[in-house]
C-alpha cells in the first residue's frame, strides 16, 4: 500500500508544483496552453506525465552517463535535468492531450531545472 501512497503523493506533488511555477513564476517561461477549463485535469496529466518521464527516462539516462557524472562531480547533472525537461515539452506536445507545453529560453530552463531539484530534493526529505 505504501508504493501506491507514494506514487499518488508524487503525482501530486508533481502536479502541484508545475501548477505554482506556471502560475507564481511566469519569469521562467514556463508556459501551458490548454483546451481543458478544469485545473486539476491539467495538471493531473501534467504530474503523471512528468512522473513517467522522470522515473523511466530519468535512472535510465543515469545510468548512461554515470561515468560523465563522476568525471564532472555531478554538475552533468544538472544539464541531465534540462534534458529531462525538453523531452516531457516534447512528449506532451506530441501526444496530442489538448494540452501544449511551452519552455522558455535555455538559461529559463536552467533557473527551473535547478528550483525543480531543490523541491523535489526537500520533499523527497519530507515524505
Amino acid at each position: 500500500m505504501k508504493p501506491l501512497r507514494n506514487l499518488l503523493v508524487n503525482i501530486i506533488v508533481n502536479g502541484a508544483v508545475l501548477y505554482a511555477i506556471v502560475n507564481y513564476v511566469p519569469e521562467l517561461g514556463f508556459k501551458i496552453q490548454t483546451i481543458y477549463k478544469d485545473t486539476y485535469i491539467i495538471f493531473g496529466i501534467l504530474g503523471i506525465v512528468f512522473r513517467l518521464i522522470n522515473s523511466v527516462l530519468k535512472s535510465v539516462l543515469k545510468i548512461l552517463t554515470l561515468p560523465v557524472r563522476i568525471i564532472t562531480l555531478w554538475l552533468s547533472s544538472i544539464l541531465l535535468n534540462i534534458i529531462v525537461l525538453y523531452i516531457f515539452e516534447q512528449t506532451v506536445n506530441y501526444l496530442n492531450l489538448g494540452i501544449t507545453v511551452q519552455l522558455g529560453t535555455l538559461v529559463q530552463t536552467l533557473v527551473l531545472s535547478v528550483i525543480l531539484s531543490a523541491i523535489y530534493f526537500l520533499i523527497k526529505k519530507i515524505i
